[in-house]
């Protein structure tokens, strides 16, 4: 039982950092918004309130009072295998999540409160929102059985046209946290990995679960400059901030003893600065490029306090070891005529993990997506919005996992975000 209660801090970390939908750098989901899922390229010219979102100075491009709805649906398709300590594939057949999905919805108010430079908006929202549940007749029941994780923010903005060429806006967050992830614990696994292939060992399984709860507070700074009629620059800084989650880790033995213990766990979310580029060539047509980086370099390593000793040991300290990440788009937008708007676009994720620290409940990969998308103006007070991305990461192939049990795999993944939107103008 003693190397069982080592793993407490694993399942803590890996439970905060599920694999959420189409997450930009590997953990932030950026897909809100037609535009930006058809687009895919938006942070120059975002002309509905996910500027709130995108770049809060983009607020000047709505003028009067709107309100405004979004959601995006993510389904996913996994295929993974494990490698045994010989380096064979086990089981002899994928596996495949019994379910994977998430969504992200967006609801904003927003008003020039009657004045020609000012903007304000408030708006609430979640960039992960995601379930998985991996099959219990599988190994890999010792790595994650079923996820759930909930990142939510509340926003207030506000955003002033300083003249024709130069706009800025700023954004306070409050940033709600909840997780409840759990897995199979065997002691018997942790001293030979591969028996975890071994069906007669299941029975002697203990399960584990484990949820949290936290909140935290940050800042972001946009600022949008026109140094053309035609030509729209944008960029913002999004603020870090450490945040703690706190709950309850609980151990379900086969002989069916229960025993509970609270936990703490610290976090560092980190800062974000990304910028784009907006040009409208002709009336009819704009192409936009968008660039974001991700300074996880700050988690090098997660620590997890227990409110009680457990055999003889408080915390948990494990490695991390991220790098930072990037997100790089490009899109078009063509005005097919005065309603109707038709877009493309493309992009190229680089995820913080390195391939060692890969694990099945947060495999992300650097990936390649594509996405298009319409928007149709009803009238002057009702535009509406379609738009469909699809995401492929590239292989998994890690073989130097330092997780007890190792997460030594070979797996592909991809996924597809079906998004639609309401602007309307009060």
């Amino acid at each position: 039982m003693r190397r069982l209660t080592l793993f407490v801090g694993l399942l803590v970390w890996s439970g905060l950092l599920c694999p959420a939908p189409a997450r930009g750098g590997g953990f932030s989901n950026v897909d809100f918004g037609t535009r930006r899922v058809g687009m895919l390229a938006v942070i120059a010219h975002p002309d509905d309130p996910t500027a709130i979102f995108h770049n809060p100075a983009g607020l000047v491009l709505t003028p009067g009072t709107a309100a405004y709805f979004s959601a995006a649906t993510f389904l996913f398709d996994v295929g993974i295998r494990l490698y045994d300590s010989q380096g064979v594939l086990q089981p002899d057949h994928t596996i495949s999540p019994d379910t994977a999905m998430g969504v992200s919805p967006f609801l904003a108010v927003t008003s020039d409160l009657g004045t020609k430079r000012w903007r304000v908006g408030l708006a609430a929202y979640a960039p992960n929102v995601f379930g998985t549940s991996l099959p219990e007749d599988e190994p890999t029941r010792y790595q994650a059985l079923d996820v759930m994780f909930i990142a939510a923010r509340a926003t207030a903005s506000a955003a002033v046209e300083v003249d024709p060429k130069l706009s800025i806006g700023a954004n306070f967050n409050c940033l709600m946290i909840h997780m409840k992830a759990s897995r199979m614990m065997n002691p018997l696994v942790f001293d030979d990995p591969d028996r975890r292939f071994d069906e007669t060992v299941w029975a002697s399984d203990s399960r584990m679960e484990l949820s949290g709860f936290g909140y935290t507070f940050t800042g972001d700074l946009g600022i949008l400059v026109r140094p053309l009629p035609s030509l729209d620059i944008g960029a913002m800084f999004a603020s870090g901030a450490p945040v703690e989650l706190e709950g309850k880790v609980t151990l379900e033995e086969p002989s069916g003893d229960v025993s509970r213990i609270g936990h703490t766990t610290s976090l560092a979310i980190p800062f974000t600065l990304q910028g784009g580029i907006n040009w409208k060539l002709t009336d009819d047509f704009e192409m936009a490029a968008d660039i974001r980086y991700w300074h996880y370099q700050v988690l090098q390593e997660q620590r997890t306090e227990l409110d009680a000793p457990l055999l003889g040991r408080t915390e948990f300290v494990d490695p991390k070891n991220y790098g930072n990440s990037l997100n790089v788009s490009f899109g078009m937008l063509y005005h097919v005529n005065p309603e109707w708007e038709f877009m493309l676009g493309i992009l190229r994720d680089w995820s913080p993990i390195p391939t060692p620290m890969v694990t099945l409940d947060n495999p992300n990969r650097d990936r390649t997506g594509v996405g298009t998308g319409l928007r149709w103006s009803i009238n002057e007070d009702w535009r509406v919005g379609a738009a469909f991305e699809r995401n492929w990461y590239d292989l998994t192939d890690n073989q130097e996992s330092p997780t007890d049990p190792p997460t030594n795999a070979k797996g592909w993944g991809s996924n597809m975000v079906l998004a639609f939107d309401v602007l309307w103008r009060l």
